[in-house]
Parts: structure tokens; sequence; C-alpha cells
């Protein structure tokens, strides 16, 4: 289940360069043998496109959860069982540790079986497999290209939209990767799957107010992990703990004070979101399988 309660109006974002790409991107999926799509590991839910679906149209798929080492493995685990109850197979890793061309290799032959047979039938030599890499920003796509192809060979950016232009890009004689631009859907009608986009940095966190972003989280730290603030900030007991509380402890913990010694809140805010995606809280998934 995922960050609960938010009944406001829609959130729209859905920069040009987006609604340029989704067009674009039919007459690539047509031209490819295999679509890989990367899903955070903290949301596996929340970071897939449903715009990618009808698009995808029964093409062999597979889901990559990226981020690994960010997110609760015990829950990731369990997001790889819930994938292939669907008959979609998944796995995780730490894209920017574990190299993954071999594991790629291996998951993909069940997929792409029919492809296999129709080329010897057919007396032809096998050919690359046309993998279409796709997700929203921020999920790890160019870092996913980039460690198949062992080198940069794709821009990547700790920020949402930076990958551009598509590309074609190959990587071995197995395999030949087209990168695209991250897309967004149009708006999000469920407020709840916006808020935890923004707190993943896969929508630029102004789209959402810094202190409805900060309390949804802790909402959920209460919920899930009561004592993931402990060792950071000496907070025991979030139950128990009311937002400006928590505000005016990270704040006077951090040195984020203003003049005459007060707690600068908004700063204490920034502090905790950006605390949660540099994993100094610990490992947390924000999304749990139903």
């Amino acid at each position: 289940m995922s960050i609960e309660g938010m009944q406001q109006k829609n959130v729209h974002y859905f920069p040009g360069h987006m609604k340029k790409a989704l067009n674009s991107l039919m007459p690539m999926v047509k031209a490819s043998d295999l679509v890989v799509e990367i899903v955070d590991s903290r949301a596996p839910i929340s970071t897939r496109n449903p715009l990618f679906a009808p698009m995808i149209n029964g093409k062999p798929l597979l889901v990559v959860l990226s981020k690994s080492d960010k997110s609760d493995p015990e829950v990731t685990k369990r997001w790889i069982s819930y994938f292939a109850s669907k008959g979609i197979i998944a796995f995780s890793s730490d894209l920017k540790k574990e190299k993954v061309l071999s594991l790629l290799v291996k998951k993909s032959e069940p997929l792409c079986r029919a492809k296999r047979e129709k080329e010897a039938k057919l007396g032809m030599k096998k050919q690359p497999l046309r993998l279409l890499i796709v997700g929203i920003p921020n999920v790890g796509k160019s870092t996913l290209i980039n460690n198949l192809a062992g080198k940069a060979v794709a821009k990547a950016a700790n920020r949402p939209g930076v990958t551009r232009a598509e590309q074609w890009i190959k990587i071995s004689s197995d395999f030949v990767l087209l990168d695209t631009p991250g897309i967004l859907p149009m708006h999000y009608e469920d407020k709840d799957q916006a808020i935890t986009l923004a707190l993943l940095g896969s929508i630029r966190e102004e789209v959402l107010p810094n202190h409805e972003l900060f309390e949804k989280l802790i909402a959920y730290f209460r919920l899930y992990y009561p004592n993931c603030m402990k060792n950071r900030y000496g907070i025991d007991d979030l139950n128990n703990a009311e937002f400006d509380y928590i505000l005016d402890v990270v704040a006077k913990k951090c040195g984020l004070l203003v003049a005459g010694g007060e707690a600068d809140k908004t700063k204490a805010a920034l502090r905790v979101l950006k605390d949660f995606q540099d994993t100094m809280l610990g490992n947390i998934s924000l999304e749990k399988p139903e």
C-alpha cells in the first residue's frame, strides 16, 4: 500500500519534451524485441507509467527494480513475487554497483524464445535483441545502460527529465538498447502517487509543498518504520511526536537555526526529505504489495 490520505485536486506535471517523447515512442515499441521497464524498488507501482501498458501491447516485458540499495530488502523480495504472480519477470539491482549483463541475458531468454526459434527455422544468424528501455524520470534508465555498456554512454543525473533524445546503443553481440526520455503521465488522479514520486525525486519537489511532503513521509514512518529517526536524530517514539517537535529536534541536531536560536523548520523539513532520499534513515520502501 502507498502513502495514504490526500483527497485534493489532481497534480499536473507534463513538460513539453515528455509529450513529444510519448508521441515518438510507438514506432520504437514496434521496432523492439523486448521492453525493459525500469521502476524504483522503493515504489514499484507509483513509478510505473500507466501510459506504457497500452503502448507495449503484448510485447515481451522485463521489469527491473532499481535502487535496491535504498529499498527495504524484504519488501523488494515480495515485490518480485508480486510481479511473478502477474506473469511478469522481474529482478532487482543496485545498478551503480552490480553488473547485470549476464542476468539480463538469462532473464530475457524465455521472453525472446519465439524470436530465436523463428531465426533458427529460417536458417538466419542470431541477431542482436533490440531492447527498448522505458521508465519515468530518475528511476535509473541511463544508469542501467551505462552498467550494461561498461562505460558512460548515456547521460544520467539525479534530477527528473535529464535524458532528452532517443539513442540506439550497441551493448554487445547480444543486445542493442534504446534509451528514451523519462515520460510521466499527464496528471495524477491519486495525489498520493504524486507525493510518492516527489519524495523519490521523480518529479520536482516544488510541484508540491515541502511541508506536505514532510508530513506525509512522517505519517508513513509512523506506520511502518517508527524507529527510523532514532539513530540519525535521536527521536525514539515517532508515534507520540508532533510535527513541530520533530522539526525542532532535527533543526537543533543539524544546526539549522535562525537568529535567536529558533529552529528553521523549512530547512529542517528539507533535511529530513534529503536524508530519506540519501538512505540516511535506513532502507525504506514507500509501497508494499497488497
